[in-house]
């Protein structure tokens, strides 16, 4: 995976993008598979310009050879996870930090 596909191309930029672009919730089953809990809990530093912002509020691309996150602000690829005959690839480079937060204390009202 190689970092020139960190802008949108011109096409997509024009509004003629091959996939419909989605919030991050609609690539959330696809990171779950990889991740070990729930992704729309996590908060995301974008390693271009450090916007930070909830999973959720990323913008997904889906539809292409495989899910790509990108940045809300600046539009740069945050994540992208695709599915091969070798495996599953899962490419967070785009991003400085992912903040997990602890699960509640079903103890703690």
């Amino acid at each position: 995976m190689t970092s020139d596909v960190s802008t949108p191309s011109a096409r997509e930029a024009d509004g003629g993008s091959r996939a419909a672009v989605l919030d991050g919730n609609a690539a959330a089953g696809e990171f779950a598979g990889i991740l070990a809990g729930d992704p729309t809990t996590v908060t995301v530093r974008c390693g271009f310009c450090s916007a930070t912002q909830a999973f959720g509020q990323l913008r997904a691309h889906l539809g292409g050879p495989g899910t790509v996150l990108r940045c809300r602000e600046c539009e740069a690829m945050v994540a992208r996870v695709a599915r091969t005959p070798r495996g599953t690839w899962l490419d967070i480079s785009g991003s400085s930090s992912w903040l997990f937060l602890p699960a509640p204390d079903p103890a703690c009202p």
